[in-house]
C-alpha cells in the first residue's frame, strides 16, 4: 500500500506544475519558473528508473537531482537574458526584466535544501551500513521515505502559493518598473 502512495507522490509535483501552468499561463514570469521546473522534473521521472538501480549511491544522486531542483530558483533570469540575446524573441526579454526572487522561492529553496540533507544523510547511513559501520540503517528504512513524501506534499503546496501570487507578484513588478 505504501509503495503506491510513494509512487503517486512522486508524480504529484509534475501534476501540479502542469494545473499551475494552466493557472497562471497569462502571466509570463510565473510560466517560465514553472516550465524550468517541469522541465527537470521531467527528466528526474525519466532517469528515476535508472537511478533506482543503484542501491547504495542512489541517494547521492537524488541529492544532486535536488540540487538541480534549486536551478531555476537561482538562474532562471539569466537563462532568460542567454536565451533572448540568442533567439531575440520578446518573451525572454519581458521575462528577464520582470523576473524577481519571490518569498515562494525561497521557501522552495529552503525545503529543496531540506531534502537534500535527508539524502546526505541517508547515503551516509547506507555507506556506513554497508561496510559494517552499524548494525541497522534506521534512518533509511523508517524515517525517509516519509520525509521525502512529506517534502513532495509540501513543495506541491508552495508550487499552489506561488501561482495564486504569481499575479500580484506581477502586478508589483510592473509598479516598480514604473518607477524607475
Amino acid at each position: 500500500m505504501m509503495k503506491e502512495i510513494y509512487a503517486i507522490v512522486d508524480f504529484m509535483p509534475l501534476v501540479v506544475i502542469a494545473f499551475t501552468l494552466i493557472l497562471t499561463w497569462k502571466i509570463p514570469t510565473a510560466r517560465w519558473f514553472l516550465l524550468c521546473y517541469a522541465m527537470i522534473d521531467v527528466v528526474n521521472i525519466l532517469l528515476h528508473p535508472i537511478t533506482m538501480q543503484w542501491k547504495t549511491h542512489y541517494y547521492v544522486v537524488d541529492l544532486f537531482l535536488y540540487l538541480v531542483f534549486i536551478l531555476p530558483i537561482v538562474y532562471r533570469r539569466q537563462l532568460a537574458l542567454f536565451l533572448y540575446e540568442k533567439t531575440n524573441l520578446e518573451y525572454f526579454s519581458l521575462v528577464y526584466k520582470r523576473q524577481v526572487l519571490s518569498m515562494q522561492e525561497c521557501a522552495i529553496g529552503l525545503v529543496i535544501a531540506l531534502g537534500c540533507v535527508v539524502n546526505l544523510v541517508t547515503w551516509v547511513e547506507v555507506l556506513a551500513y554497508k561496510y559494517y559501520w552499524i548494525d541497522v540503517p534506521y534512518f533509511k528504512l523508517y524515517a525517509r521515505n516519509n520525509l521525502m513524501m512529506l517534502i513532495h506534499i509540501v513543495l506541491c503546496g508552495m508550487m499552489f502559493s506561488y501561482a495564486i501570487n504569481a499575479e500580484k507578484r506581477e502586478k508589483e513588478g510592473l509598479k516598480y518598473d514604473a518607477v524607475e
